[in-house]
Parts: C-alpha cells; sequence; structure tokens
C-alpha cells in the first residue's frame, strides 16, 4: 500500500525549451552552448528561489515540478522578463527566446523522475506558447486567476499534436494578446451555438483503416424507440461570474435525474451534450439526423441574492418553442424552481403524467437552502478533481456539518471527500481512509437503502479497497432495482464484472453508455475488458463482438493520451488468440510507434483488472509480453 502511494502524485509541471534552438546549432554551436549555459543559469535560480526542483534536462529544455500553481506562474514570468532584459542587453548572437508551458495534473513517479499526462499535457502548452510567452492549462488558471494580478487570454480548445487542450495564455505584456482560432468556444451563439454541445449516442462509430492516416468518421444516435427523448444542453452562466457556473451545473443535473426517473422518458444528459462541443449540429439534423424529440436549453443570471432562470423546450419534430418561463428566485426557494421546472417540462411533453418533484423524490434526503447551495459548489470543486478542488471540497463540507450537524446524509459527501483524497494520492494511510468512507456510507444505506449512490459506494469500497467481494457482490440485485442514472448504473457493471457475472455486466455498461454516451473514455474501456473477459472466461476464441467494438472506438483525434494505444494493443491481443499472428505484431507495431507505447507496468498502473480476475490478467500480459511489451 505504502508502494503504490509513492508511484503516483499530482503536481504542478513547468516546461520550457528555447526558441528555434535547432536551427542556432547548426550555425554556431559552441556560442548557441554558451547562450544556453547562461540562461540556465537564470532558470535554475529562479526555479529553486520559487521553491520548485527540476527532474529533467534534456537538450534545451527543463521540465521542473512546484508544489504551488502561483508560484510556479510567478517563476515563469520572471523568468520570462529576466530573459527579456537580458537579451537587450547583450548582442544579437547571444540572444535566446524560450516558450513556457504550465499544467496540473497527474504524474508517475519513477525515481527522481516524473512522466505521464500530467507532464505531457504541460509539454504540449510549451509548444503552444508564443516566443516570450507563458501558456497555461485551464486547471492551473482556474487556481491562479483570483490569486494573482496577472491579466489572462483565453484561447478556447487548441489542437496540438493530436491533442486537444484548453489553453490561456499570461499576458505579460497586454499589447501582445494574440488571437487563434479555437478548434471549439466555450462561449457560442446562443441557439445555434450551444447546440453544438448536442449529442452522438453510443453508436458513434469511428472506422480506423491500420494502415491509413485519414480516418473515415460515420456518426449514428442509438434511441429508445419506445420512448420520447429530451436533450438537455447544460444552462448558460450568463452572470459574467464563473463562481456561479455551480448554478447552471446543479440545476441541469438536478433535472436530469429527477425526470430520468420516468418511463416514458429517454433523457440524454450532460455530458453527452458537454462532449460534443466541437460539433456544429443544427436543431433540423438533431430532428432528422439522430432522431431526438426535444430539447431543453436555458440561460441563468445571478444579480446580488437574486437568481433568473430563462427556459426554453423545442418540440423539434414540430419545429417550434413549446414552452418557455423565466423563474426569478432566492436561495432559499431553489428546491420549489427546481420542483416547478421538472413538473413544468413533463406536463409539456407528456401531458398528463403523474407530477415528479424534486422536493418529493429526495424528501428523505432534503437539506437546508443554504447546505444545497454549498453541495452544489462542493460537486464542481470535486469534479475539478485537484488539491485546490479537495481543499474547498472540504471547507464546504465542514461549513455544511456545522449548519446541520444532525444531517445524516451528509455522511455521504464525507465518505465521498476520503474517496478524493485516496484518489489524489493525499491520503496517509489509504486503509484507514477507505475504512472511515466505508462506514459512514453504511449509515447513510441503513438509514436509507433506497439511495442508490450510498450503496453504489459501499459495494465499490468492499469490492476494491476492503477485500469482501462476497458482501459486494451481494448488492447487485438491489442496485439494480434503485438505480435509474447513468452514473449508478456504471458502478453496478463494474461490480457485476467484480463478481465475474460478465454478461450482466456487459448488459449495464450497455445501457450506461446508451444513457450517457460521453460519460467518459474510460467506461467504453471497461466495457470493451468486460468483453474479453467473458471471451477469455468461456474459452472460446471468438471476439467478434469485442473487436467490433474496439473498432468502433479508434480515432487520431483523440485528446486522452495513450487512448488510441490501449485500443491497438486489445487487438493485438485479440488477434493473437484468434491465431492471426502477423496481424497481431501490425496492431503492436503500430502503438510502438505512437506517443505513448504500452508497458507491462503502465498496464499494472492502470488499474485494469481488479484481483478477481488475475487469470485473464496475467494471460493478457504474458500475450502481450511474447509479442515485444516492455516492463517499463
Amino acid at each position: 500500500m505504502s508502494e503504490s502511494k509513492s508511484e503516483r502524485k499530482v503536481a504542478v509541471i513547468f516546461a520550457t525549451d528555447v526558441v528555434g534552438y535547432s536551427t542556432m546549432m547548426e550555425k554556431n554551436e559552441d556560442q548557441t552552448l554558451k547562450n544556453l549555459k547562461s540562461c540556465r543559469n537564470i532558470i535554475e535560480g529562479l526555479i529553486k528561489e520559487y521553491h520548485g526542483r527540476i527532474f529533467n534536462t534534456a537538450g534545451d529544455s527543463v521540465l521542473a515540478e512546484f508544489q504551488s500553481a502561483v508560484e510556479a506562474v510567478i517563476c515563469a514570468s520572471e523568468f520570462q522578463k529576466t530573459i527579456k532584459e537580458r537579451n537587450n542587453s547583450v548582442g544579437e548572437e547571444e540572444q535566446m527566446q524560450f516558450r513556457v508551458g504550465i499544467n496540473f495534473g497527474d504524474v508517475v513517479i519513477e525515481g527522481e523522475n516524473l512522466y505521464g499526462e500530467g507532464v505531457n499535457v504541460a509539454a504540449r502548452l510549451e509548444a503552444l506558447a508564443q516566443p516570450g510567452g507563458i501558456c497555461l492549462s485551464r486547471n492551473v488558471h482556474e487556481i491562479v486567476n483570483k490569486k494573482t494580478d496577472f491579466e489572462f487570454h483565453d484561447l478556447g480548445e487548441q489542437k496540438v499534436k493530436n491533442t486537444v487542450l484548453h489553453a490561456i495564455d499570461v499576458l505579460i505584456d497586454p499589447s501582445h494578446k494574440r488571437i487563434i482560432q479555437p478548434k471549439s468556444s466555450s462561449r457560442m451563439p446562443f441557439y445555434a451555438g450551444i447546440i453544438t454541445v448536442l449529442l452522438i449516442g453510443l453508436g458513434s462509430i469511428f472506422y480506423f483503416n491500420i494502415k491509413s492516416q485519414n480516418s473515415e468518421i460515420k456518426e449514428e444516435i442509438i434511441l429508445d424507440s419506445e420512448k420520447l427523448s429530451l436533450l438537455i444542453v447544460p444552462f448558460e452562466n450568463q452572470s459574467g461570474n464563473n463562481d456561479n457556473h455551480y448554478i447552471s451545473s446543479g440545476i441541469s443535473s438536478h433535472i436530469a435525474t429527477t425526470l430520468s426517473k420516468i418511463d416514458k422518458l429517454f433523457v440524454l444528459d450532460k455530458s453527452t451534450a458537454e462532449f460534443l462541443r466541437t460539433k456544429n449540429v443544427t436543431n433540423t439534423q438533431l430532428k432528422e439526423k439522430y432522431g431526438i424529440q426535444f430539447m431543453l436549453e436555458g440561460t441563468i443570471q445571478v444579480v446580488e441574492t437574486k437568481t433568473r432562470i430563462n427556459v426554453l423546450l423545442t418540440d423539434l419534430k414540430k419545429n417550434k418553442v413549446i414552452w418557455s418561463e423565466i423563474f426569478d428566485y432566492r436561495d432559499q426557494d431553489i428546491f420549489e424552481v427546481q420542483d416547478s421546472l421538472s413538473n413544468s417540462i413533463l406536463e409539456n411533453i407528456i401531458p398528463g403524467v403523474l407530477s415528479l418533484t424534486v422536493g418529493d423524490t429526495h424528501s428523505k434526503r432534503k437539506f437546508l437552502p443554504e447546505v444545497h447551495i454549498n453541495r452544489l459548489k462542493g460537486r464542481v470543486a470535486f469534479d475539478s478533481f485537484t488539491v485546490e478542488g479537495y481543499y474547498e471540497y472540504e471547507r464546504l463540507l465542514n461549513l455544511n456539518r456545522e449548519l446541520e450537524p444532525n444531517n445524516i446524509y451528509l455522511d455521504m459527501d464525507e465518505a465521498w471527500f476520503y474517496m478524493l483524497r485516496i484518489w489524489l494520492g493525499l491520503s496517509e494511510n489509504i486503509e484507514t481512509d477507505a475504512n472511515e468512507a466505508h462506514r459512514l456510507t453504511l449509515n447513510v444505506v441503513k438509514k436509507d437503502p433506497e439511495y442508490a449512490y450510498a450503496s453504489n459506494l459501499a459495494a465499490l469500497l468492499e469490492s476494491q479497497y476492503l477485500g469482501d467481494l462476497e458482501t459486494a457482490c451481494g448488492r447487485l440485485e438491489k442496485l439494480e432495482q434503485i438505480s435509474t442514472d447513468a452514473s449508478n448504473i456504471e458502478m453496478i457493471a463494474s461490480r457485476a464484472r467484480n463478481c465475474g457475472e460478465y454478461k450482466k455486466s456487459l448488459k449495464l455498461y450497455a445501457k450506461a453508455l446508451k444513457m450517457s454516451p460521453h460519460i467518459g473514455l474510460w467506461m467504453n474501456k471497461a466495457y470493451a475488458v468486460t468483453f474479453l473477459m467473458k471471451t477469455f472466461e468461456e474459452k472460446n476464441t471468438d471476439f467478434s463482438t469485442a473487436k467490433a467494438f474496439i473498432k468502433s472506438q479508434i480515432n487520431e483525434n483523440f485528446s486522452e493520451e495513450g487512448i488510441n494505444e490501449m485500443w491497438l494493443i486489445m487487438l493485438a491481443y485479440i488477434a493473437t488468440k484468434e491465431g492471426e499472428q502477423n496481424l497481431a505484431l501490425e496492431y503492436f507495431g503500430q502503438q510502438a510507434k505512437m506517443e505513448n507505447p504500452i508497458s507491462k507496468q503502465g498496464i499494472k498502473k492502470s488499474n485494469f483488472v481488479g484481483k478477481e480476475n488475475e487469470e485473464f490478467f496475467q494471460d493478457y500480459i504474458e500475450t502481450l509480453m511474447l509479442l515485444g511489451m516492455p516492463e517499463k
């Protein structure tokens, strides 16, 4: 357990290199090396001054880690200013310019070195920075924006080396603001642009020719033909204050969760909408190409203590707005507003349907309005998956404990706090934190056995951390009865897989993916792995279903590091099992040439499968090692 803790952590990564270094070396190698040494002394001194640590230098590049995002950005600013002063004081042949990229993310520790996605993203941002400039990831910007006096310029989503990043420039000199056409904009025209956040379902198929650099893309939606379909577009925050994002996010989520309980309604949630921000989808396409019948959209404005929600419900088949309304409320009225919104939507989509309200549905778990507001803010902090988010979540949890000390449902919020501590690598003792989370969760399960998230978290802890698979598996039947939303169903699918119930697991994964096709690539991965496990368990060689799904996922434009490599390595495994050794070697060779080739160590660290699937895991590793997979 202590060994696992030391292998991963989150860190602020600072990456820099020289602009045009190769050309300089070709012209005058000795002078270039002399100049680099002089500049290197500057950066090394500043990194030390601002409590950073250099962990890698190669050629003209420097990689450093910081504990503080604020200190990293200040260090970068001072570095660029000092280099500019140096350049002004020396001849042209001695001048150098640098780019700097800064990211905050998960890294893997290997001795004194760091690597992984957190480092890779910093390098991508450095490549995007302008000469003499600094480029930040969005999560770094969120940390330093209110804690420094720097000016920033949002570049939106940018494609760099097959990776899409949301980048922000630090305006060291405000006159140097640059305009780069973003890959997608986070602020789009209200009617057509917001609709670009819409949806392609589970059937979104990406055909990939292994020998071609150009992927053919086919998009398809699979809806439940027996139900009316409703797309909920995340409400747009028009307050001019990012701090109010929790309102738009929270209310959209509450509406989706509430309406998903209606049997006659198929609700497409915000995760899919957010994933498709890069798509230019019109209302006509939603109706004719994708089969969406209804769409809910809205805006939220906050002025002092008053909030205004403007909502529109569109019947896409009739091509007209069938309901619109403006709600003005104060924090203490938020439950009533959520009730009214949900019931009005239902009445206009399915006239005469029995009212289902947020207040009634969650009556057992109702909170004071101010506690509810804090919980919405806490969800945003939690979802940031950062150290700063962790401490903000803790602050809000403690505040809520003071406001409602006897509310048992805050035990659930505290249990998730311990999980976040574990997942961020902040736990000093994983076993102790897991046991405390389990104790708190069981308190909620005892009081409210119908609360799906509590039972699901209990099962997760039992199967993954506490070594009590039998108890976790015993919860499956009950969990299937009480779970209605995609995230809960995905958790049950994972537990079913842990329990060796592969058919049930696949059925549940398919259901979750249908409800929320873009809940995360990690779920697609879990779905594919389950196919492999099922086939292995049945001791047959019919991998056709698994193979078809995996091929459908391959796309050169995936933004997550190592995704295509992972799909290709799975295909190599399948080809080996099917006796197609040459094809297996071709797949393996393709991923070996990519930016993040798969290693044995990488698979072990990826939580590929649990201990209960050890036999499959060993076979998977051994098969790939025979194809030439390295240890590291």
